[in-house]
């Protein structure tokens, strides 16, 4: 019996720990499905799918999904397709390991964000006029040490009451204008966060900056401290 109680106890304290690494590889999976559709799209279209086609109109068409009243329907995004049709592109677009604490204006993207800097729009580029379209292949210099997508969540409020919800966008240390956005880079992985490549592979990158509240929720960046992997150049 002190055996049976023995191994039971091992095996109660192993659980987590093997629910967090199965997590974590099918979010690698997920976003190594994710960058496969957006290599596809792109040539097909000669260009990376725009992660908010229309953020300076009506601000409803995301990579993820178009909105319908107060939330977005993935099964509409551009990617859907691409990811075997609208019902199986759910599973996709959905981290295993993030559930957000409250709904989100950016909901359907399921703990994924974008680099809408430099792969998603064309807002980095010296000559780039502003546009929100999505990046051809060939203006990236290194596809493998460019992110596409990671694991995202946005900080929302502060406080008792702040709480974690879908974000689409991984965003850069600094934004294009300058300056420095709010941290959406989500190390939900026992500490790491999943990260494809523009050439298709994936990584789990360890945390390296963050402070306050972000590093109580897990949320900043890895690499340098700048821009260098999520400008095209």
């Amino acid at each position: 019996m002190a055996a049976i109680g023995l191994l039971a106890a091992i095996l109660t304290a192993a659980m987590p720990a093997a629910k967090a690494a199965a997590d974590a590889a099918a979010c690698r999976s997920n976003l190594r499905q994710l960058a496969t559709a957006n290599l596809a799209y792109a040539a097909d279209h000669g260009r990376y799918v725009a992660a908010a086609a229309d953020i300076d109109g009506a601000n409803s068409i995301r990579w993820h999904g178009v909105r319908v009243g107060k939330v977005f329907d993935g099964s509409q995004g551009p990617l859907a397709e691409y990811l075997g049709g609208g019902g199986a592109s759910t599973w996709v677009r959905r981290c295993p390991g993030f559930q957000p604490d409250a709904a989100g204006f950016e909901a359907s993207c399921g703990g994924y964000g974008y680099n809408a800097l430099g792969v998603g729009s064309e807002l980095c580029l010296p000559d780039g006029g502003g546009t929100a379209v999505g990046m051809r292949p060939g203006a990236l210099a290194q596809p493998a040490a460019t992110v596409m997508f990671a694991d995202a969540a946005y900080l929302k409020g502060s406080g008792a009451k702040a709480k974690m919800i879908e974000y689409s966008f991984a965003e850069p240390p600094q934004f294009a204008g300058g300056g420095t956005p709010w941290p959406t880079i989500h190390f939900r992985h026992r500490g790491k966060a999943n990260v494809a490549w523009c050439d298709g592979h994936v990584t789990s990158e360890t945390l390296a900056r963050s402070d306050g509240k972000f590093r109580t929720h897990q949320l900043g960046w890895f690499g340098p401290d700048d821009n260098s992997l999520f400008d095209p150049f």
